[in-house]
């Protein structure tokens, strides 16, 4: 049994249309599907219930406050019986059966951790799917001195080893995911697979990107820069650097960034407020949007 947890906030048509694209293409499959509500609109909560009401091994939770990306899910997995858990993002469409794949992959690969597969976007052409960790020689000489540099682990056919796969499709084993203690609750948003990923790998288990198996992930392409939410990624991801990476190599990302957005701030606004912001951040999660959600009835 495969339990998919899916996160709603406020986009019910969205999460409507991926359990219906499950199904479409897993209705042999041994699965059941877990949609958290995070605290969305009472109309859109009222719309989602609506909308799934007639489809077989779906379950709504609804939560009273936003708890964010890996505190939703990790509610969801309150609810889950399956041996292996997939969280999927509400905005993604299966184009294909996915599970028997993944399931096979994973019980033959002992040192297997989580895996994800290839995005396309909303006109199917190929998108990034998995990334290296954001340590120092990522934050200052870039992806592509990562990709000259790192020789890429081929597993078997189509899969590849990598640092972590993105967030929207996530594949465990419930084994696996429960003994490094799921998402870390402490982070509302951004950087949660990082994390995730590299507390794996201080266990040896490992990330795998499988490139054969396709779904669609219709990411938001808005313009309008979203000043908390550019705020919340550097508290996450400073978080999760601190965490991780170490204090040492922490402060050597961190006031590199500062440099950076010192000498771009007075050419742009929202580097201006970024350079800011990074200034009042010190090493806590303060001023996070966690600290600001309000419970719903």
């Amino acid at each position: 049994m495969t339990s998919i947890i899916i996160i709603n906030y406020n986009t019910a048509k969205l999460t409507f249309e991926c359990v219906e694209s499950i199904f479409k293409f897993e209705n042999q499959s041994k699965l059941e599907i877990i949609v958290v509500d995070n605290a969305s609109k009472e109309e859109d909560y009222l719309k989602l219930s609506e909308l799934l009401e007639f489809f077989d091994d779906v379950t709504i939770v609804r939560s009273k406050i936003n708890l964010g990306f890996g505190g939703g899910n990790m509610l969801g997995t309150q609810f889950a019986t399956g041996d292996f858990l997939c969280f999927l993002n509400s905005d993604t469409l299966l184009v294909e059966p996915i599970f028997k794949q993944l399931i096979s992959f994973a019980n033959s690969t002992s040192d297997f951790g989580v895996s994800g597969i290839q995005i396309l976007d909303a006109e199917k052409k190929e998108s990034i799917s998995y990334r290296y960790f954001e340590g120092v020689r990522y934050k200052i000489f870039g992806r592509k001195f990562l990709e000259l540099t790192q020789k890429k682990k081929i597993a078997q056919n189509h899969v590849l080893e990598v640092d972590f796969v993105l967030g929207s499709l996530m594949f465990f084993k419930k084994e696996i995911f429960n003994k490094i203690g799921g998402f870390d609750t402490n982070i509302f948003l951004y950087y949660e697979e990082t994390d995730v990923c590299y507390r794996l790998k201080k266990l040896s288990y490992k990330s795998y990107f499988i490139s054969d198996l396709k779904y669609i992930h219709l990411e938001g392409q808005s313009s309008v820069f979203n000043y908390n939410l550019k705020l919340e990624h550097w508290i996450s991801y400073f978080y999760v650097t601190r965490k991780n990476f170490g204090l040492f190599k922490y402060f050597i990302i961190k006031y590199f960034l500062l440099l950076n957005y010192m000498f771009k701030a007075p050419f742009k606004k929202k580097n201006s407020f970024i350079f800011k912001k990074m200034l009042q951040m010190n090493e806590s999660l303060a001023m996070s949007l966690k600290h600001q959600q309000k419970r719903v009835d």
